[in-house]
């Protein structure tokens, strides 16, 4: 088995961005597609769809992803043990997490995990926090940094370790919406809200609503809280976003806190964690990162109320 041709084709199966991988993985784009190519004709099916526009994963091709992994994880485990090794965990672990988690309290959450573990790879994959769960579920990632449903799925273990109130973010800028924020009392009906497309923010948010018997003025709805920040100062609506997203945002000094009737927990809270598969706590280098979260620094786990 050709174990490059293997962790080129797991790199391929996250990205789904064959120009990415290439460049990720310093080989050129002719040489990655001969290489799938090869290991779609020793397995005997396509292993991804592709066009003009897009690449995807074949069934075929996410089971073949699985066994990629397991069969690294064992040529790994083997190398230690050749070398007298046995001690030491290798091998490459792949974390997802959003931008705002990865600039505040994600490198000294893995602090530990990689002063005892220096020779795990830890490959660190961003994107919108509402897509972590679905990484993970998908087999695409080994460990998700995540916002924590109430009801987390059967197939998925979480740790909850950091809570953070939902807020309203207004403009601070001059503007129409940032006028009707100084009315007292708010008009919030009159107020155009840029939601989260799903998740947790959304549920609080409609719940609030509800609860007001208000039908909210829907500008946008949208994934991610960065995105919802963009369009809030620039005076396109009030958005509902978790508090660490608003504060640590290069975009702070642009929005600003607006009090909900109710108080500072109107919204309720915004529960982030880590993820993974039941099932992957069996891989040695998972085992490992998930007993380092209890030897986390008490300030990366605790809350982010302000």
């Amino acid at each position: 088995m050709d174990y490059d041709a293997l962790r080129l084709f797991l790199h391929l199966s996250r990205t789904l961005h064959f120009l990415r991988t290439s460049r990720d993985c310093h080989v050129s784009p002719s040489a990655l597609s001969r290489t799938i190519q090869r290991l779609e004709r020793e397995a005997g099916w396509p292993l991804f769809e592709r066009d003009r526009r897009s690449v995807r994963l074949t069934p075929e091709g996410t089971r073949f992803a699985e066994h990629a992994r397991e069969t690294l994880e064992r040529w790994d485990g083997l190398q230690r043990d050749l070398r007298g090794r046995r001690d030491t965990l290798a091998g490459t672990i792949v974390v997802f997490a959003s931008v705002t988690a990865c600039q505040t309290f994600l490198p000294e959450l893995l602090s530990d995990f990689r002063q005892r573990h220096p020779d795990i790879h830890i490959q660190l994959e961003t994107g919108y926090a509402a897509d972590a769960l679905e990484r993970l579920a998908e087999g695409h990632v080994d460990v998700s940094v995540a916002a924590i449903p109430s009801q987390v799925p059967r197939a998925l273990v979480a740790r909850v370790l950091l809570h953070t109130p939902l807020v309203f973010a207004a403009p601070r800028a001059a503007c129409e919406v940032e006028r009707l924020c100084h009315r007292r009392p708010i008009p919030w009906a009159e107020l155009p809200m840029v939601l989260p497309s799903s998740g947790q923010a959304r549920e609080g948010a409609d719940r609030w609503f509800r609860g007001k018997r208000i039908t909210p003025q829907v500008y946008g709805e949208i994934a991610g809280s960065e995105a919802i920040l963009a369009l809030v100062s620039l005076g396109c609506g009030v958005g509902v976003v978790p508090r660490i997203v608003l504060e640590e945002s290069p975009l702070a000094s642009k929005v600003r806190v607006l009090d909900a009737d109710g108080g500072s927990d109107a919204l309720g809270e915004f529960r982030v964690g880590v993820c993974t598969q039941r099932k992957k706590l069996t891989s040695p280098l998972v085992r490992a990162l998930w007993e380092s979260l209890d030897r986390a620094p008490k300030q990366a786990r605790t809350s982010a109320r302000t």
